[in-house]
């Protein structure tokens, strides 16, 4: 499923040139060089690396134009680093511009296809980023992809160090490595907000299988950030089980 989204504000092309498909006066198309083969067209690096807080607010990765001009169709593919999500492609088109932008409901990918016709690439575009809450732990870069007419750019993020994530409870083994039995929870905390209460068996966190209470830290500690919603699983005294979300504090 996707959604289309709307361009803001092209890429630099006027009006006229937009409606009557030539060239304005100012555009640059690539020719031949001195050897007499076509000039490589090469879409500049972005300009920034944001750092990212997870959770946290988007930031814009920005990709100076190249200042050439292409025949249209064009279309711009964006791919969104590991742990991140597009929320916005923002093109700068000029009003006229017909250029939808359409995201991916869970923000993966970003794709904008312009109309045909002469098109320059003479304006920023910015894509938006915002790090998902369950992103690892550990400060690191991640790399997406930004491409354009198939010309492609690495798009990369780094995603700052998270604070430790807890589940407001403690356990001990549960019989026959059956889980770890949830011996206190903190009232208001993660847990019990979710309805995990003393004397519960918890059997999974993150769809990771928990055995004691030793595996139930293992499967938290270095992993999982404040702020990540996970599932975890666990049984209740009169053995129905149960899958519920929870957030970490």
């Amino acid at each position: 499923m996707h959604r289309s989204g709307e361009v803001r504000t092209i890429i630099g092309l006027t009006a006229a040139a937009l409606l009557a498909g030539v060239l304005p006066a100012t555009a640059h198309a690539a020719g031949p060089g001195p050897s007499g083969k076509a000039v490589e067209r090469r879409i500049p690096p972005q300009q920034n690396v944001p750092e990212l807080d997870a959770p946290g607010e988007a930031k814009a990765v920005t990709f100076p134009p190249d200042n050439l001009t292409r025949r249209g169709p064009g279309t711009f593919v964006v791919a969104a680093p590991p742990h991140t999500r597009i929320t916005l492609l923002d093109l700068h088109c000029v009003p006229v511009a017909n250029c939808p932008v359409t995201l991916a409901d869970d923000g993966s990918t970003a794709t904008a296809r312009l109309r045909p016709g002469h098109w320059s690439f003479t304006s920023p575009i910015h894509v938006h980023l915002q790090a998902r809450p369950d992103a690892p732990l550990p400060r690191a870069e991640y790399n997406g992809s930004f491409t354009a007419d198939g010309e492609s750019r690495p798009l990369t993020v780094v995603i700052t160090a998270g604070r430790q994530g807890g589940l407001g409870l403690t356990s001990t083994d549960a019989p026959a490595g059956s889980g770890a039995l949830v011996a206190t929870t903190v009232p208001g905390g993660p847990a019990d907000t979710a309805g995990i209460r003393v004397g519960d068996t918890i059997t999974s966190l993150n769809n990771t299988p928990v055995t004691n209470a030793a595996e139930l830290r293992d499967a938290r500690l270095g992993k999982l950030r404040a702020g990540a919603t996970v599932p975890v699983t666990y049984r209740q005294p009169g053995g129905t089980t149960r899958t519920t979300q929870v957030t970490l504090s």
